[in-house]
């Protein structure tokens, strides 16, 4: 539909241009009369638009909202003057409308794709305003064809249905269900799955969904150049129908709760911009051809704004200072010629060909070195002592802040690693949502100090470890290979041993993610090992015993943490308390192996197609009985998990997964297990690589 409205476009402008080509014969001409020449009315405008389309109709009738917030949409048109005060318009429209209500009496959304091809005339109010004006307001009316295409979003990407509880909550399961209890919350994934005209709420069956409108607007048009104008209007869209969002005026039941329909059709504003080329001739003003040679221009610009005696037009340093002694050119006096000049030069008999400071004095090889390392410097490492004027204030630059990263993840970290990171005095993990962990140490205001302190933790067996920047929004950035490798003189008194006793606090481990607020905000780090466990542990380490019993009470105090235990760690691995001398309760003398054993012939790959809870959706039921060989596994919280396949190989299993997306599960993926345990992908392939 909308390639026939382009389509009717191009015919549009090639049969005006052919109007515009025909001459009138009828009238004899007269080669002896000179007639006045005509404006030339039928040249054709060709502009392209983007704005908002904003939906009005029975969804959201009663809060109509902000017209400029909306959905995108854009705009071709071809324009031709049909006299001086009426513009012939056709036009392409394509874009998208939606609406979504939410509220204690219902709940309803919907999306469509609008395509809309018509015809309107526009009045520009040439009678009543200036012939040569830069601005032209505008009015239209006119009569288009609209199609549109309506879904509604009613489930998830799991396909389990919306059921919207009274507390505000989307649920899987309903409010009166007899399971309600087990219910979980689920979030909408505001993808418009459902053909609204399927569902037949109204009994209309597959009604049209394409119609006629009657479009208004108001707007104004700027005019930039002879040939490029700039348009600025809105337009709402009186449509002939009231199916666009599905509820007409004999809607009724649970769906649209107490609100009654709205009784009119439904329509659509349009607010939008576009720019506009017109292919009229304009007419060239006379132009001056010859000069009077006699005339002395100089004499009718004898400014000089500067006062140094060489007037404005043949100046070639204006606004030099007052008093400053300049040659004919206008430019003050440099002797030495060493691109400083005399009233700024802090020594005026510099050797030819040596470089000099902006004072104008000779650098020395110390200088000059230092210049060029200050030029090439993006580490750094001189912000220091480099300086700006801003605003006619020097400011020193803000001072940098470095850290040594000695490792990232995106998926589980192994066991020992984690206890060789905790083993680190000054050990920060951070966290990025749920997919990337940064293990970080260490807090300097310089690189050197960084780069020492890199230096030793891969002495001590971190060989990944890279100094980093940390930058404005948090995150940490390596500051290169080349600053990286600088050479430092190291100075091991001042390091920080990694391998001495030291102890921690944790505060427990979980086979699931802890909510921020478990912990009443006191100051954790948590990482996730590769055998499913979140480890949460206080952020400071301790020296001796005593220190960490009295911050372990402190937090049972100040934040109600009361299940904390104090664990030791020494050269790189965690080790009972009573290797390190220390005398307590069984839980925090206990060091469990955590690690999974792998058995590389275990390893198979299959392709998760999806995970519900009781009965398929039967859209989704049709598509799984396309696939060979589905299994179902019941998981945790009344979950049923659906998989196809099993492959030895990574590159077997991504092949299928691709060949079950083109048959419409475009959200399975790839999951991994030793047996019949899951583990990370990643993992998996490092094991059958080995």
């Amino acid at each position: 539909m909308l390639k026939n409205y382009i389509l009717l476009l191009f015919i549009s402008l090639f049969s005006v241009a052919a109007f515009a080509g025909v001459e009138n014969d009828s009238i004899p001409k007269n080669d002896t009369i000179p007639t006045p020449p005509r404006e030339n009315i039928y040249s054709p405008t060709i502009g392209l638009g983007v704005g908002i389309f904003k939906f009005y109709g029975d969804i959201l009738d009663a809060d109509r909202g902000n017209p400029l917030i909306g959905n995108i949409a854009y705009d071709i048109h071809v324009k031709q003057r049909l006299n001086p005060f009426l513009l012939a318009k056709f036009y392409v429209l394509f874009g998208t409308i939606s609406a979504n209500e939410r509220s204690a009496e219902r709940n309803l959304n919907f999306k469509s794709n609008i395509n809309v091809g018509g015809f309107s005339l526009e009045y520009n109010f040439n009678h009543f305003l200036p012939e040569k004006r830069i601005v032209s307001p505008f009015i239209s009316l006119g009569i288009e064809s609209v199609e549109f295409l309506s879904k509604t979003d009613l489930y998830d990407a799991n396909g389990v249905e919306y059921n919207y509880w009274s507390d505000g909550s989307i649920r899987n399961l309903p409010e009166n269900d007899p399971n309600a209890s087990n219910s979980v919350v689920i979030q909408r994934d505001y993808v418009y799955e459902t053909d609204m005209r399927e569902l037949n709420y109204d009994g209309k069956g597959k009604y049209t969904e394409r119609t006629f409108a009657i479009p208004i607007s108001i707007g104004f048009t700027t005019h930039m150049t002879d040939h490029i104008d700039f348009t600025l209007g809105t337009a709402l869209h009186f449509t002939f129908t009231d199916q666009i969002d599905n509820i007409i005026d004999e809607s009724s039941g649970e769906r649209i709760g107490s609100q009654d329909p709205n009784g009119g059709n439904d329509k659509f504003l349009m607010s939008s911009f576009s720019i506009s080329y017109n292919f009229k001739k304009h007419d060239k003003e006379d132009e001056i051809t010859e000069f009077t040679e006699d005339i002395d221009y100089l004499e009718f610009d004898s400014d000089d704004e500067d006062n140094d005696g060489i007037i404005d037009f043949i100046d070639e340093c204006p606004g030099t200072p007052s008093g400053v002694e300049v040659d004919n050119k206008g430019c003050p006096l440099d002797d030495d010629e060493d691109l400083v000049p005399n009233y700024r030069d802090d020594e005026l008999e510099t050797r030819e060909g040596i470089p000099v400071t902006p004072k104008g004095v000779e650098m020395t090889d110390d200088m000059i070195y230092l210049a060029y390392q200050m030029y090439m410097d993006s580490t750094g490492a001189f912000a220091d002592i480099e300086t700006k004027k801003i605003d006619g204030e020097r400011r020193a630059k803000v001072k940098r802040t470095y850290r040594v990263q000695i490792g990232a993840f995106t998926d589980g970290v192994d066991a020992d690693l984690i206890d060789k990171f905790l083993s680190v005095p000054d050990v920060d993990i951070i966290t990025y949502g749920d997919s990337v962990t940064v293990i970080a140490v260490g807090d300097y205001d310089n690189l050197p100090d960084a780069l020492k302190r890199k230096i030793q933790l891969t002495s001590e067996g971190f060989d990944a470890a890279i100094v980093v920047k940390k930058e404005e929004d948090g995150t940490l950035t390596s500051v290169g290979d080349e600053a990286n490798n600088m050479s430092v003189e190291n100075d091991h008194n001042a390091i920080i041993n990694s391998n001495g006793l030291i102890f921690r606090i944790q505060l427990g481990a979980f086979s699931k993610k802890q909510p921020k607020n478990k912990f009443h905000n006191a100051n954790i780090m948590e990482i996730k090992g590769d055998y499913g466990l979140w480890k949460y542990l206080y952020t400071g380490s301790f020296k001796t015993v005593e220190e960490a019993a009295t911050k372990k009470i402190d937090l049972a105090i100040d934040f109600g943490v009361k299940d904390a235990f104090i664990v030791a760690y020494k050269n790189g691995k965690r080790i009972k308390l009573k290797d390190a001398g220390v005398s307590t309760t069984a839980k925090e003398n206990d060091v469990k192996n955590t690690a999974i054993k792998y058995d590389k012939n275990a390893i198979k790959f299959k392709v998760q197609i999806g995970s519900y809870k009781n009965q398929l959706p039967i859209e989704v039921l049709s598509k799984f009985m396309e696939i060979n060989g589905v299994e179902q596994v019941a998981i945790e919280n009344g979950l049923t998990r659906y998989t196809a396949g099993e492959f030895d190989t990574y590159e077997e299993v991504m092949k299928f997964k691709d060949e079950i997306a083109e048959k419409g599960i475009g959200s399975a993926f790839v999951i991994a297990l030793n047996g019949k345990e899951l583990i990370p992908v990643a993992k998996a392939k490092e094991i059958i690589a080995e």
